[in-house]
């Protein structure tokens, strides 16, 4: 793994929780959703030294970019399942993925749901010859609501993956100092 994948997914865990849109016990909705998203890819280009541009490159939802053009990576993002046949993000990703160093995929998953988003991604990214960087927000159904459990982050090169890092989804669950001892993939 490259540094500056690492440092991507270091700030967009740690990001994640700046301005959250969900109180503890509270729900919000798909716009409040994709503006975090948003905002916390645009934090993470910026601190990374790039700049991320919306709406981009076939409609991308965003393209993270330096100044002299190279493409660090291309974004999607959905609120729907991705292991639905309906959902074709990842496809979207890796019909441009070398145009970029890596690629960058957010969506959410029910817990009884998570295996088969999970070999979804693993299957259509087996020939990459790029990294797919995978974020997965969990979580289970509460009256009709999405009751959020984790983010994991799911490194997908070489045809293999692995589960890189977990956290709590929400940051009312968050408690820092459980985390001292934490090795990556826990």
């Amino acid at each position: 793994m490259k540094r500056i994948e690492r440092d991507f997914i270091t700030l967009f865990n740690c990001l994640w929780y700046q301005d959250f849109p969900v109180s503890e016990g509270d729900y919000t909705n798909t716009a409040d959703w994709t503006i975090h998203i948003g905002l916390v890819v645009k934090t993470c280009a910026k601190l990374l030294g790039a700049r991320a541009g919306f709406e981009q490159g076939g409609r991308t939802d965003a393209v993270i970019k330096f100044s002299d053009g190279k493409i660090l990576s291309n974004v999607e993002w959905e609120w729907s399942e991705a292991h639905r046949d309906d959902v074709g993000e990842i496809e979207k990703l890796l019909s441009n993925h070398e145009a970029a160093a890596f690629s960058t995929f957010i969506s959410y998953s029910a817990e009884k749901n998570l295996a088969a988003t999970i070999e979804k991604a693993a299957s259509l990214w087996r020939q990459a010859s790029r990294p797919l960087i995978f974020f997965v927000v969990t979580f289970e159904r509460s009256s009709g609501n999405r009751e959020f459990l984790e983010l994991q982050t799911y490194v997908f090169e070489h045809g293999s993956y692995r589960l890189y890092r977990s956290q709590p989804a929400l940051p009312c669950d968050l408690f820092q100092s459980e985390y001292l001892e934490y090795e990556d993939g826990e």
